[in-house]
């Protein structure tokens, strides 16, 4: 794994455990997040319990989930990690992934840091 701040280090090892309660320990309370997936934002929250809201029905719709970062660089608060994902779908989802089905991609993830907690996250696959 990549060396990591403290707080992203936590962030993922959270989502890896599916412990959204543990991810929340990690964000500012005014959190800004984004998912974007071949250039279009397809899930953004703002605020600590937009985010919870969407980290939950994510944390449903896996069995196992994993996120490998294999490279990272952090200036002024800001890191961008390079991160190898697998996860396991736990039921039929809407968008065609059937229950049981092994995913794997690569992308990218964007942390910003205030205070010592993540403030912004940008997921893009």
């Amino acid at each position: 794994m990549a060396h990591l701040p403290k707080p992203i280090e936590q962030y993922i090892a959270a989502y890896d455990a599916i412990d959204v309660d543990a991810m929340l320990v990690c964000l500012t309370d005014d959190v800004h997040f984004q998912n974007i997936a071949e250039g279009t934002i397809n899930a953004e929250t703002r605020g600590k319990s937009e985010f919870a809201a969407l980290a939950r029905a994510g944390a449903a719709a896996f069995g196992a989930r994993r996120q490998t970062a294999t490279h990272a660089i952090t200036v002024a608060g800001r890191t961008i990690v390079e991160i190898d994902y697998t996860a396991t779908v736990a039921a039929d989802l809407p968008n065609g992934w059937k229950a049981g089905q092994e995913l794997a991609f690569r992308g990218a993830s964007y942390f910003e840091l205030s205070d010592g907690l993540i403030s912004r996250i940008i997921d893009e696959s």
